[in-house]
């Protein structure tokens, strides 16, 4: 096994364990239990869920975002390229209808087949 992926497996794990100790510790404390929670501590609970869970939604929305993003710009790519295709296929079919004016008989004078 290579070195750095060794590592980058420790740092995982590492990783892993460091947020689930962090995440876990709250249940260890009354203050944090929101049964035994009134009047104004109750409050400070529900500001606190509700900021932990802007957090994640700020937070999924900024990586859906950056995926959508990059969609879009590939869209638009596609979008040009058709664009330019059909003015350069526009262009090419004015120039034929000119053409075709030019070779056009006189008035009056019927074009033989």
């Amino acid at each position: 096994m290579e070195p750095q992926l060794g590592v980058k497996i420790g740092c995982f794990f590492a990783l892993l364990i460091l947020t689930l100790v962090c995440g876990l510790i709250p249940i260890c404390f009354k203050w944090f239990q929101i049964d035994a929670a009134t009047g104004r501590h109750r409050r400070v609970l529900s500001l606190l869920g509700c900021t932990s869970a802007g957090v994640f939604l700020g937070a999924g929305l900024m990586h859906m975002t950056a995926e959508a993003l990059e969609g879009i710009d590939s869209e638009i790519q596609k979008f040009k390229m058709q664009n330019r295709t059909e003015r350069e296929g526009n262009a090419s079919d004015d120039a034929d209808s000119a053409q075709n004016f030019q070779r056009a008989p006189p008035e009056g004078k019927k074009r033989e087949k």
